[in-house]
């Protein structure tokens, strides 16, 4: 048993890990690269050091994402201007490998990430989330326990500059009003979540900033974007210009995209 376990974790280890990082070498080459432009908030060796951070947090964690997506949000966070106000927000920490990715880009620009999380997986499933022909999401699925989270960030982050709020979304991000956003990362999978997240955060957005969405593959979380009767009802507003609708930033980042609040 103990060997089956051992063989069972290496194919995840070489399927999910190590071969999503080596798909991703151009692209953190790529990252690196921007920083000798004299306009670029963040030179190459800080780049760098992000890039390889980046590299050893998917090789040691588990991940809910792949690493180009993370790439994505990191080139925003230490692009950001000195003078945009807001912190870095992440919805859905899973065990905290984004959450320990993120958390050094927004630390090496002077900002604080705040993480928002049940810590308890997926709550109850709704009927709008159904997708014909792909398996169903599971309530508690996705589940990292708080005090893991806390200690991979602790392992591998800059635990000092990050705050934890914790519980179902439409009861606990009310603790953030009147807290500026200059760019949040929203991997929640559900609808009913990504919705909970736009009435409760969406007005601390900062005009301008990005919130990079996960899942926006599937056509639920692209209508919680892109309803204009649901915004306007909800949040007085048409629905923000959102990218990479259905099809994501790239091959290698195709559940990934962002919407982008109006300056």
């Amino acid at each position: 048993m103990t060997r089956r376990r051992g063989i069972h974790r290496l194919l995840y280890f070489v399927r999910w890990q190590l071969a999503p990082v080596l798909r991703a070498l151009p692209g953190h080459v790529a990252f690196v690269t921007p920083g000798l432009s004299a306009a670029a908030q963040c030179g190459p060796v800080v780049r760098l050091r992000l890039a390889l951070h980046a590299v050893c947090v998917h090789l040691c964690l588990e991940c809910g994402h792949n690493p180009m997506e993370a790439l994505y949000i990191i080139e925003e966070i230490i692009e950001l201007p000195p003078s945009k106000p807001g912190v870095v927000v992440e919805s859905g920490a899973f065990m905290g490998g984004s959450t320990a990715k993120l958390n050094c880009a927004a630390a090496m620009t002077g900002r604080k990430l705040i993480v928002c999380d049940s810590f308890e997986g997926l709550p109850e499933v709704g009927v709008a989330d159904h997708i014909a022909l792909k398996r169903d999401f599971c309530r508690g699925e996705y589940v990292g326990r708080l005090e893991h989270v806390r200690a991979n960030v602790a392992r591998y982050g800059r635990p000092q500059l990050v705050d934890y709020v914790v519980g179902w979304f439409d009861k606990s991000l009310s603790e953030l009003n009147g807290i500026p956003i200059a760019c949040a990362f929203w991997d929640v999978d559900l609808q009913d979540s990504f919705r909970a997240c736009i009435r409760l955060l969406w007005k601390n957005v900062q005009p301008g900033s990005k919130v990079f969405i996960h899942d926006i593959d599937h056509q639920p979380v692209v209508d919680a974007f892109a309803d204009p009767l649901w915004w306007k009802e909800q949040m007085g507003t048409e629905p923000p210009r959102l990218v990479g609708a259905l099809t994501g930033l790239g091959r290698t980042s195709s559940l990934i995209g962002y919407a982008c609040k109006s300056a």
